[in-house]
């Protein structure tokens, strides 16, 4: 049985009180070059007394920003090494291959990914009901929204103008509800973006007992387009969040200083929809109208609290 490493002393508390809060920002941020730094603070810290598990902790922040900031291989890299390294009944454990999942969505490796998310929702560190029914339902649903922006890379060769999107985005507003903007996106959908999100959720649903799938919403739910809609503008935060709500980006420096007002002059809304929409290859204005009126009708400050990134496995999945 391994020792059990020394309790931190109080110099290792007070620097990781610092260091740890500024590696989550750096993940929530995207910014994975100060992920490494604040990780090269903390490894110095902890490996040098054993406590290992807190440090592969951090790591799996410092891969997940990794992942935020694009760099799909590295991420995988180390969260393989993670996973090599811990044991399967921990939650660090558990966390690294939750993540590895991600990782091989976004590859399009449903088949690599298939066995992987039943290791993940058998959730060996869950230890309640009430927390495996917190960590079902979000497990499922990141991996849903990853469905999506793995599914829509390279479709659709419209071209895609700020300017005309913002303005048809501004006309949508006056004229439509909100259910009707999502109506609309859900019909935009290529087939072969719902077939594999589809794909992704059976992957997850033949994993659970009969009573665990109750705790999902229902494939008929799923199946209409208002909810499909839903789902993908709701998956747009994987993409969009941080250009919009990162204090250092320029709209949300505008929306701060100078207002509302500003934001819409600038065609803030539209220019980001439209850049992240472009990068994945997914030029459909039929989503991007849609989309960017959705955002005009939330505002900033909505979005960016009621979207803001969350733990893959849920808030309260220490039980």
């Amino acid at each position: 049985m391994a020792q059990r490493p020394p309790n931190l002393t109080e110099i290792q508390k007070t620097r990781l009180a610092i260091l740890e809060p500024a590696l989550k920002a750096a993940v929530r941020n995207a910014d994975y070059p100060l992920a490494k730094v604040c990780l090269a603070d903390i490894q110095a810290l902890l490996r040098t007394t054993g406590h290992e598990t807190r440090l592969m902790q951090s790591k799996n922040w410092l891969f997940e920003a990794a992942l935020n900031a694009g760099e799909i291989y590295t991420a995988e890299r180390g969260f393989r090494g993670v996973i090599e390294k811990t044991s399967p009944n921990t939650k660090v454990h558990l966390e690294a291959t939750a993540f590895l999942v991600v990782c091989l969505l976004r590859q399009k490796k449903i088949s690599e990914a298939e066995p992987l998310i039943k290791s993940v929702l058998e959730g060996k560190s869950i230890r309640t009901q009430v927390t495996r029914r917190e960590f079902i339902r979000c497990v499922t649903e990141r991996y849903q929204l990853e469905g999506y922006i793995s599914a829509i890379q390279n479709l659709g060769d419209d071209v895609l103008n700020s300017n005309e999107i913002d303005e048809k985005a501004i006309e949508a507003i006056t004229n439509k509800t909100e259910e009707e903007l999502y109506q609309e996106i859900g019909n935009a959908l290529p087939k072969e973006v719902i077939d594999f999100v589809f794909r992704v959720d059976s992957a997850s649903r033949k994993q659970l007992t009969m009573v665990e799938v109750l705790y999902l919403p229902s494939p008929m739910q799923q199946a209409k387009k208002t909810e499909q809609g839903k789902s993908f503008f709701i998956s747009l935060k994987l993409v969009l969040w941080k250009s919009l709500c990162d204090p250092q980006s320029e709209i949300y420096k505008a929306w701060y200083t100078q207002g509302v007002s500003q934001v819409f002059s600038k065609k803030y809304y539209a220019v980001v929809v439209t850049g992240a929409l472009l990068d994945m290859g997914f030029a459909i204005k039929a989503i991007a109208i849609p989309a960017t009126a959705l955002l005009m009708k939330l505002g900033l400050e909505v979005y960016c609290d009621r979207y803001k990134p969350s733990e893959i496995l849920g808030s309260k999945n220490n039980g």
